[in-house]
């Protein structure tokens, strides 16, 4: 299996990658984001406003990350990081497909995750 870090990463470089709250809020404004992301300790004011921009957004999937906010955020190249969003569809399609294809049930992407 791939590492799903690995295609964040790879997002992120493309400039596919939306992360933190501005950014985020941005992308869902303007409709652009195809999959939201949630770190798995993000905060409950964090996730209700995701929530919220995502509901005025057309409700795109969302996934909880089984990643700490510092998990991801090293991974990213910053010191934490609770909320992203994917741009790209075939990107977003494939890290879906990656935890579907997994046992993680806590990572199901679900449109009522938030």
């Amino acid at each position: 299996m791939a590492d799903p870090l690995r295609l964040l990463g790879l997002a992120r470089r493309a400039g596919r990658l939306a992360l933190g709250a501005r950014a985020v809020e941005d992308e869902l404004r303007h409709r652009r984001a195809a999959l939201l992301l949630l770190a798995r300790d993000a905060g409950a004011d964090a996730v209700r406003r995701a929530a919220r921009w995502a509901k005025g957004a057309g409700s795109p999937p969302c996934l909880t990350l089984p990643y700490t906010k510092e998990e991801w955020g090293r991974a990213m190249g910053r010191d934490t990081c609770a909320l992203g969003a994917l741009t790209d569809k075939g990107l977003a399609a494939a890290l879906i497909q990656l935890f579907v294809s997994s046992d993680e049930k806590s990572t199901r992407p679900s449109s009522d995750a938030l």
